[in-house]
């Protein structure tokens, strides 16, 4: 059902609103996760996945965290916030809106 749902969704909006659910959904399954796992798990050009991460944290709707251990590159991780996580939860109800 959830997959008829989201296809329907996914025809009626055009362009990174589009891409930018599944990113959404990906965030709150995981709560913190890099930029690798999503390119693994969205169905988006990497430069759509970065795209939309950086106006989604200009926004305030996701943070990005970075760490840096002691021989590692920078490992940047992202996380809704709380303002993404009242986004992300619009589009639910707005997806799964019942009729009356």
């Amino acid at each position: 059902m959830e997959n008829a749902v989201m296809d329907r969704q996914n025809e009626e909006s055009e362009g990174i609103d589009a891409k930018k659910f599944p990113i959404m959904r990906t965030l709150a399954r995981f709560h913190e996760c890099d930029a690798e796992t999503l390119y693994s798990r969205v169905e988006a050009s990497q430069v759509d996945v970065h795209d939309i991460l950086r106006e989604m944290v200009s926004k305030k709707e996701v943070e990005a965290l970075s760490r840096l251990a002691p021989g590692e590159r920078r490992n940047e991780r992202f996380t809704l916030t709380l303002k993404g996580w009242g986004e992300y939860m619009k589009v639910l109800g707005s997806i799964y809106e019942l009729s009356e």
